[in-house]
């Protein structure tokens, strides 16, 4: 198979050559040269990975209705918009419940050999965050508890391992030793729902937290006029910044400033997608939420019109940050394709000879527009 089109990176034109799923040789496109899929005028990438999806094209992760039918058709609606990886994600739940989607996203996987290659793990954005209204954002307060190793641990046995990445608060009782002891298990600890001080940042940071999970959104921010919550995690070196870019949680100036003060390599763009994602406007769940899509593509709880994940694809995604930051569109596919292997190595690849051929053909005019994609060579949209 020869895939035809332009890295993003240099906008040099290629044929790429592929055999039994591997990139086995790109070549200069010379006039004239035929290929099976792409063509002059459009791009060709590794695939995307997304470390925080609630739900997708109708199905509701958290939902005790989730069927490993239905989680097959988020997972081949999510390559429709260039997903090629991704997560899975839990939020605060009861532990009874929590277990329960572990088990549904495990046995579903068992069986369907393009899901265990799409979904790469479990991320559990919750239960051990802030108990305050302000950070705790929709996440139900009766379920919010401290951190317990040995709930975790059951967490793991339910989920068969697959949990990577929690996010947590690091100002509750017990974080900093579960952070440490987290990631000496080769969990990535993400921080996030928090009104954490600079001070016990720093010191999650110092223990091995690596990620800012959604920046921006459902923390109290600044307690006092030097103290900034969201400064402080932009200026901290270790930590990779995930951003949800729908112009909704984040304006697209605050968006700019994000991305210049933390730089272009410590970016990953996330969807925090739910159900209502890649579908109609409409009624949906979140776990126990109800949540309306409005025609304004943003999800809010019924009860009282917060944010409740959101509508956006990667796709989307991409052409926003170009148009909110100003960045060109190889910087946009880094965000997207690559940044995110500094914390989970398995999330990516190249284009390069001997790599898989995760592959996503696009368009880029005005805004990006996936054309089609391929796992391991076979192509899945």
């Amino acid at each position: 198979m020869i895939l035809q089109g332009k890295i993003p990176e240099t906008r040099s034109l290629v044929n790429v050559i592929v055999e039994n799923g591997k990139i086995i040789r790109i070549e200069p496109y010379q006039k004239g040269s035929s290929c099976d899929f792409g063509g002059t005028d459009l791009y060709v990438c590794p695939g995307f990975f997304d470390p925080q999806v609630n739900g997708f094209a109708g199905v509701d992760f958290n939902s005790p209705l989730l069927t490993p039918e239905g989680l097959h058709h988020a997972g081949r609606s999510l390559a429709s918009t260039g997903v090629m990886h991704f997560f899975p994600t839990l939020i605060t739940s009861s532990h009874e419940r929590m277990v329960h989607q572990l088990k549904i996203i495990a046995g579903g996987l068992r069986g369907d050999p393009l899901l265990q290659k799409m979904c790469l793990g479990i991320h559990l954005e919750g239960p051990y965050i802030s108990p305050k209204d302000a950070p705790r954002g929709v996440h139900p307060r009766e379920f919010v508890r401290l951190p317990r190793w040995e709930e975790l641990e059951k967490f793991q046995e339910a989920g068969q391992g697959l949990i990577k990445c929690v996010t947590l608060a690091p100002e509750v009782n017990g974080a900093i030793p579960f952070i440490k002891k987290a990631v000496a298990r080769g969990i990535v600890i993400g921080i996030g729902h928090t009104d954490a001080s600079e001070e016990l940042i720093e010191e999650a940071v110092e223990v091995g937290a690596r990620l800012c999970s959604h920046l921006g959104n459902a923390p109290s921010g600044i307690s006092s006029r030097y103290q900034n919550l969201i400064r402080k995690q932009l200026l901290m070196d270790p930590l990779m910044v995930s951003i949800i870019m729908d112009g909704v949680h984040l304006p697209p100036n605050v968006v700019k400033h994000y991305i210049q003060a933390k730089g272009m390599d410590h970016i990953i763009l996330i969807t925090d997608s739910m159900a209502g994602a890649g579908a109609s406007p409409g009624r949906y769940t979140l776990g126990e939420l109800d949540i309306e899509v409005g025609p304004d593509r943003a999800a809010r709880l019924v009860e009282n019109s917060r944010l409740a994940g959101s509508t956006l694809t990667m796709d989307r995604a991409i052409t926003n940050v170009i148009r909110f930051a100003g960045i060109d569109l190889a910087s946009a596919i880094q965000m997207a394709a690559k940044n995110a292997q500094t914390l989970f190595p398995e999330s990516g690849g190249e284009i390069l000879p001997g790599q898989s051929a995760n592959l996503v053909l696009f368009e880029y005019q005005d805004e990006l527009i996936v054309k089609s994609a391929w796992m391991d060579g076979k192509k899945i949209f």
